[in-house]
């Protein structure tokens, strides 16, 4: 980005961020119940507007605009170690600092070491083990073998093992390994066979996908968890699973289905071979294996065996064990994925902070004013799913669920009750992973792309389509999904 249009953007912001706090609203509703919007939650709308126009724009990276955003809620929301008390008051008569509200600056700084953050370490270090060690191409090339018998087994076999992995470990690391391993059969075959389009973008569907089926598949999911446990709903490891699994199977199988459809097998030209996996399995591999093996065991049921360790305990416990037996070192500990959760403290902070400073209450008490067709549930639903997916096209699917999250739980219990809330939550953290129509909108996509194999507007056309048909799915089975476990 040239610097002309990052002051541009930086102009931009400043302004948009001093027109929310001036001209919001002083308060919705007239009689005694009106909820007021107090100096804090004013100050926290205004930094609101700022994360959104940074994050939508990467007019700096992401993970530096969540600690700008930490800098600047201990700076004006923060009475104790910032300096909420000390700037001046825009309207003193009408928005005064709530009464009896203090918030330490510790607040803001909790968020990192909260369970989800803990959660997602622990599954980044497991996957460094993992790619270190050649687990993952030695697992996936053989599982990969049995499918490469027909077209059809080929496509599903790719974007199954994709999904999988994807379960477990960084889409992006997943994509990476995927396109390694089929990389001799795409040159095998005829340039001009379309085909190979369908094997390549079989990884990133795969990967994108199959991301939703665990809380560490993919950041949403847990950034949707950690403002659920928030409110005191809990949803453990397995409970996500039980609810997920069946919908990324579901769009798995549509998904590979419309690729052979679109990028059909030329009949006349020969199956190509995988190449065998020469590579044995070192010792600290099987070490590995057992430490991921252990934790995937506990993740799952360790609820049902009234063992009672959280999933963020089993994470930490399984990153001591890589880390105390030497399967991982300080270079491998330093090249795990700091940026996503520091994006993702960012965006924990930032709906504390709404939350703290009231403004969710007054997103809830304005949604209240809509008419009632637009708060109905059906249409509530349908705007929250569409409103994620097209955001999360153009930018970060952290970054949005990042600042749609904390909104839809708002919106979503002004409309009815938690449980309504609880829903739109979980289906916008699913939503944002369903995002797959450009290049820029996953990992996973751009990774493909950068192949040279895939021409933009056959991304467009068939990521397109692969998103429209994951929306009409999630809205037309969604009640059903959820009641699996609420």
């Amino acid at each position: 980005m040239s610097n002309h249009r990052r002051f541009w953007i930086l102009l931009l912001s400043l302004i948009t961020a001093v027109v929310v706090y001036y001209l919001l609203p002083r308060q919705i509703g007239t009689d005694g119940n009106a909820i007021v919007l107090n100096e804090l939650a004013r100050r926290t709308c205004a930094i609101f507007a700022v994360a959104v126009i940074f994050w939508a724009t990467e007019v700096i990276p992401l993970f530096a605009t969540s600690l700008c955003i930490i800098g600047l809620e201990i700076l004006f929301l923060a009475d104790k170690g910032g300096m909420a008390s000390k700037l001046p008051l825009v309207f003193p008569t009408v928005d005064p600092l709530p009464e009896g509200v203090s918030i330490s600056y510790t607040k803001f700084l909790e968020s990192f070491s909260s369970g989800i953050i803990i959660l997602f370490m622990g599954g980044f270090l497991l996957s460094a083990a993992v790619t270190k060690h050649g687990l993952d191409k030695a697992i996936a090339s053989r599982l990969l073998r049995p499918f490469s018998k027909s077209p059809m087994l080929l496509i599903f076999g790719v974007m199954g093992i994709s999904g999988f992995f994807s379960m477990w470990m960084s889409n992006t690391a997943t994509t990476v390994m995927m396109l390694a391993i089929i990389g001799p059969l795409i040159r095998n075959l005829p340039p001009e066979d379309k085909f190979h389009r369908a094997v390549i973008l079989a990884v990133p569907f795969g990967a994108n996908i199959g991301g939703i089926g665990t809380p560490i598949g993919t950041p949403p999911n847990a950034v949707a968890m950690s403002f659920l446990r928030s409110t005191g709903v809990e949803i453990t490891f397995l409970d996500w699973m039980v609810m997920a699994l069946p919908l990324a199977a579901l769009l798995m199988f549509v998904a590979g289905w419309l690729l052979l459809i679109l990028f059909p097998f030329d009949k006349s030209t020969p199956m190509p071979e995988l190449e065998r996996p020469t590579k044995k399995i070192s010792f600290k591999g099987w070490m590995t294996m057992i430490i991921l093996s252990t934790a995937i065991f506990l993740w799952v049921f360790s609820a049902i065996l009234g063992i009672g360790l959280s999933s963020a305990a089993v994470a930490l416990l399984a990153a001591a064990a890589l880390t105390a037996l030497g399967v991982l070192d300080k270079f491998d500990v330093d090249r795990i994925d700091w940026n996503v959760l520091i994006l993702m403290w960012g965006g924990l902070s930032l709906g504390l902070a709404m939350e703290e400073t009231g403004v969710i209450d007054f997103i809830a008490g304005a949604f209240g004013l809509l008419p009632d067709w637009a708060s109905q549930g059906f249409v509530l639903t349908s705007l929250v799913v569409v409103l994620s997916v097209v955001m999360s096209t153009f930018m970060s699917n952290t970054a949005t669920a990042n600042v749609l999250v904390p909104t839809v739980m708002a919106i979503g219990t002004a409309a009815g009750s938690q449980n309504i809330g609880v829903h739109l939550t979980i289906l916008c953290a699913l939503a944002c992973s369903f995002a797959m129509a450009m290049p820029v909108s996953t990992p996973p996509n751009a990774i493909a792309f950068a192949t040279g194999k895939i021409p933009a507007l056959a991304l467009i056309r068939s990521g397109g389509l692969v998103s429209l048909i994951c929306i009409v799915l999630l809205l037309v089975g969604y009640q059903v999904l959820l009641a699996l476990f609420l």
